[in-house]
């Protein structure tokens, strides 16, 4: 099954990843799902390349590239984990609070 999303801005696509990534690292942080599991949703350098040929916004695409790095730190520092997730969900929290309308 493929599942394909389409927005009608740069602003809307920038907005969607970002709201996508928030839920997964929630997602993460209450067991829901594992790191593996998101990596196959959208914390993949495949996905990366795909939204940087599509032009959203550099800081959007660096959250995404920094959650690479969860399942390092799960295995090396699984006592960091939580704080680094809390890291990223404020981070794009914040990135979504400046997307200009």
């Amino acid at each position: 099954m493929k599942l394909k999303m389409t927005s009608q801005t740069e602003r809307d696509s920038n907005k969607m990843i970002l709201v996508c990534a928030i839920g997964l690292f929630e997602s993460i942080k209450s067991n829901l799902l594992t790191i593996n599991e998101c990596e196959q949703f959208l914390f993949s350098p495949y996905t990366t390349s795909i939204l940087e040929k599509k032009g959203l916004d550099k800081k959007v695409i660096e959250i995404i590239e920094f959650a690479w790095e969860l399942e390092d730190i799960e295995s090396l520092r699984p006592e960091r984990l939580d704080d680094n997730i809390d890291i990223l969900i404020n981070k794009a929290k914040e990135c979504l609070k400046n997307i200009e309308y």
